[in-house]
Formats: structure tokens, C-alpha cells, sequence
């Protein structure tokens, strides 16, 4: 089998970072990857077919490949992203506001499956697409570069049936999502990450207790009333993640009982689970020597094999160590220096050890109590667009066609199912429904609506963007949208 892998040159030291944007989604992507956007197909997916430990998740969103609409581009028509089933009336709606133009993507109509291959993988469904295809449509796509949040076997097989390349090695971009990775690397290139400890199975737990234990009494910390976070490497929105306080017996026995029913969830086995499956102990920053989180911020940029891209930053909205959604205020663009500071150093050691593609790291921001010192710790690498990309995207393009300073913020609701569930939505949103020009560029946005699954209690699953002068606008926009939503529920 002939090498899909681009040449990489890991010893350059001379790494340009700059400033850029998502403005004009992925064609700004691919040209800061030093690609050509005609010659790049982008697809976006968690889920894969591979069965690797590291990338064995709780759930399975099968909705998360509809995000690409969010960050096509507006003002050229490449490149192309893929897209499975979407609502038509949705897909209608955002291409006439020019916010996702369907000649911008390869539309494969098919329902992302619980029970049958290609499951929920747009990689999969992609593979198979490629044999319908005419001489004509596959020789525009020959020679392409396949972009995927997470690569796989399948796209290994799509570069070689087009002729073309991955933008890095399936088996090298795994340990870049790893909060365990990211923890060891930070003890060779001494980026900025809290105090904590990363260990492999259950068989090191009792040692990783003692290890942290010293860290603590080491840099002044109270081991008995510390909050501590046992996490896995690899998580989505945040599941698998466990809280305690104090490093005690009680403790131990807690954490080991979590990790131990995790494992379940998500089909470790019993010989995986006491010796390989990859854990870290981390103290929470509010618990560290004189010092108090005030912001939790995504850094996102883009990795080439010359260059490191800071496109924006997000921040994230979190309950119990779980995602719940995206913000971009006064806050975030005030902190965002402190946050890419911090971050530089993780995407440099990155970019050295190899990594290409995009990648948000999220940053906690904290001050000293003391001497009003801000900092920022890196705690978690997401290799791939993230659900804060859409918003970022979809805000710096609004400010670039309405020449304002614009804010807003990205929430999911679980709204109730109708016959026609996109007329519903359009009038959750009412007057402040996004319309491009004709609403100046504001409004709330839908751009996830999940109409095949139930997301509970026969409810649908729906996502927004809000976008506005001032968060307070936006709020009040969001208040109103959601007042209907909880009135229709009630019916």
C-alpha cells in the first residue's frame, strides 16, 4: 500500500506564529495547512471505526458531522466539506442566508446508524459514497488532501482510491486528543498544565495517589481539602470525569469504583482496564496555592508544517466538569492574550512532535489572590473542531459583513417534536431569526437539529447560535427564544 502521509520535517525549528481567522471557515483552514482549498475535502466526525482504546467514547454523537455547515466557506466554493443527512428545511435555511451554500458540500442522504456500519462515521459513509460517483466527479476529486477531525482506516482508503494524501498518519494523530499525552509531554517541553499526575490501569492508582500526595505538600497545597479530578485521556463533553476531595482511603476506593463502571460504559476490558487504560489525577486550579480560576477559555488554531495559526478563542461554559456550551463576551477577548501565552508553548511541542490539522486546547485562566497575577494551565487537547468552532466561525464572519464588534454564545435545548419541526423552530426564534443582510448580520442561528433520534422524552435535540452587539442583547434574544420552547413543551 503506497504512503498517503505528507512529508514532515520534525526538527524546524523556525516556527511562525501568526494571527488569522475562521471568517471564511474551512478555505482559511486549508490555506493556513498550506493546502490548496480545490485540492481539500474536510470532513468532521468523533466517531470512528476503529477499535482503539484511546478513542472509545460514552456516547456516540450522531449528529456532530452536521457541525461542517457551520464553518463551510461563504465567499468561495472551496473546499468541500461532507455532510450525512441534515433537515432540509435547515439546509435550505442556511444556504439562502449564505451561511452554508450547498454547492460548498458533498450531501451523502443517509441516517448516521446506531446498529449497522459506518455507524455514525462520515469517514465510513464517505468510502462508500466515492463508488456512485461519475469518471467526472471523481476525477475533480483526484489528488485531494482528506482532512478528517479523526482520521481513520476508511480515510486511508479514500486517499488511495483518489490518489491523494491525509494531512498526517492515522496512528500518529490519536495521542494528540490524549489529556495523558498531553500531561507527559509537558514534563519534556514545560508548558503550563496543574498540578497533577498521569498513570496507565488501575494496577498504578494507589501509586498515583501516593505520587500526587507529595506534589501537593510540595508546593504548599492542603492534600486533605485539595479538589481533585480523576479524568480519562479521551472524552466527549466531559463524561467519565469524577470530582473528590482529599486524597484519602475513602477516596482511593471511590475513584477506583468510578474508574472500574466507566470502564464498562465504554467496553474496556478487565485486562485493559488494570493495566493500559490511560488516567490522569489532577488538582483543580481553585484548590492551588493562592489562586482562583476566573475564565475557562478554548484556544483555537491551526498546525502546518510552517506555520501555527491562532484563529480566535471561545469560552466554555461547564457544570460538574461537563460541557454545556460556548461563549464568546467581553471576558473572552480580554483574556484571550493570557490564553494563547499559555497555549503557544503546547502548540509549539505539538507542531514539533508532528502534529497537523487543527486543534483547540483548552486553557483555565487563573488569578493570585495575592499579587493579581494572571496565568493560564492547559488542560485539554482537542485535535479537531470542537463545538465551539461553529460559533467562533460564524461571529468572525458576521463581524467581517456587518464591519461591528459583535459577541454571543452557543446553547443546545431539547425542544418538542412536530410534524414540521423547522417551521417550529423558525418560530422559537421569531423576528430574531438570523437572516444575513436583511438582519444585519444578528440573530440566533439554528445549526444542529437532530430530527432522526429522540433526545428524550420524544424530544428533539436542537443547537443555536446567538450573535449580537452585546451579550445582553443576545441574552434577551435567548430568553425570548426559550420562553417558547418551554411554553410548547408544556403542551
Amino acid at each position: 500500500m503506497k504512503s498517503t502521509v505528507k512529508n514532515i520535517d520534525l526538527y524546524d525549528n523556525s516556527i511562525l506564529i501568526k494571527k488569522g481567522s475562521l471568517e471564511n471557515g474551512l478555505e482559511n483552514v486549508a490555506r493556513y495547512l498550506d493546502l490548496e482549498p480545490e485540492k481539500s475535502v474536510f470532513l468532521h466526525s468523533t466517531v470512528v471505526n476503529d477499535d482503539v482504546i484511546g478513542r472509545k467514547l460514552f456516547y456516540k454523537p450522531s449528529f456532530a458531522h452536521s457541525q461542517i455547515l457551520s464553518i463551510l466557506p461563504r465567499e468561495t466554493s472551496y473546499p468541500k466539506g461532507v455532510c450525512l443527512y441534515v433537515n432540509k428545511n435547515l439546509r435550505d435555511y442556511l444556504s439562502t442566508v449564505g451561511l452554508a451554500p450547498k454547492d460548498n458540500y458533498y450531501y451523502i442522504d443517509k441516517y448516521p446508524s446506531k446498529e449497522i456500519y459506518p455507524y455514525f462515521s462520515v469517514s465510513g459513509y464517505f468510502k462508500e459514497h466515492l463508488k456512485y460517483l461519475t469518471v467526472r466527479e471523481l476525477k475533480l476529486l483526484k489528488n485531494s488532501t482528506i482532512v478528517s477531525s479523526f482520521i481513520s482506516k476508511d480515510d486511508e482508503f479514500t486517499a488511495d482510491l483518489l490518489d491523494g494524501q491525509l494531512i498526517m498518519d492515522l496512528k500518529d494523530q490519536m495521542k494528540f486528543n490524549s489529556k495523558y499525552y498531553l500531561r507527559k509531554l509537558s514534563e519534556s517541553y514545560q508548558f503550563s498544565v496543574p498540578l497533577g499526575v498521569a498513570f496507565k490501569g488501575l494496577n498504578s492508582l494507589k501509586h498515583s495517589f501516593e505520587k500526587l500526595k507529595n506534589i501537593l505538600n510540595k508546593s504548599n497545597c492542603q492534600v486533605e481539602n485539595s479538589k481533585i479530578w480523576c479524568k480519562f485521556q479521551s472524552q466527549t463533553s466531559g463524561n467519565g470525569s469524577y470530582c473528590f476531595t482529599g486524597l484519602s482511603l475513602e477516596s482511593f476506593q471511590n475513584t477506583r469504583n468510578h474508574i472500574v463502571e466507566f470502564c464498562k460504559k465504554i467496553n474496556i476490558n478487565q485486562v485493559d482496564m488494570q493495566n493500559k487504560v490511560p488516567l490522569i489525577l489532577e488538582i483543580d486550579v481553585n484548590s492551588m496555592n493562592d489562586e482562583i480560576q476566573i475564565a475557562n477559555i478554548g484556544v483555537e488554531a491551526v498546525i502546518s508544517g510552517s506555520s501555527i495559526t491562532l484563529v480566535g478563542c471561545v469560552s466554555q461554559n461547564s457544570k460538574k466538569g461537563k460541557y454545556i456550551g460556548s461563549i464568546i463576551d467581553k471576558q473572552t477577548k480580554d483574556y484571550t492574550v493570557y490564553a494563547e501565552e499559555a497555549a503557544v508553548p503546547f502548540l509549539k511541542a505539538i507542531q514539533k512532535e508532528g502534529y497537523r490539522g487543527f486543534m483547540t486546547i483548552d486553557v483555565l485562566i487563573t488569578k493570585s489572590l495575592k499579587s493579581g497575577l494572571i496565568k493560564g494551565y492547559n488542560i485539554d487537547p482537542n485535535a479537531r473542531f470542537t463545538a465551539g468552532t461553529p460559533l467562533l466561525s460564524l461571529l468572525q464572519y458576521s463581524e467581517k459583513m456587518s464591519e461591528k464588534e459583535l459577541f454571543g454564545f452557543s446553547y443546545s435545548n431539547a425542544v418538542k417534536d412536530s410534524e414540521n419541526l423547522f417551521d417550529r423552530v423558525k418560530y422559537y426564534c421569531g423576528d430574531d431569526l438570523y437572516l444575513g443582510e436583511k438582519s444585519n448580520y444578528m440573530g440566533i442561528i439554528p445549526i444542529i437539529l437532530n430530527d432522526v433520534n429522540y433526545f428524550e422524552d420524544n424530544k428533539r435535540y436542537l443547537r443555536t447560535v446567538v450573535i449580537s452587539e452585546s451579550i445582553s442583547k443576545a441574552e434577551t434574544m435567548y430568553f425570548n427564544f426559550k420562553k417558547k420552547i418551554l411554553k410548547d413543551l408544556e403542551v
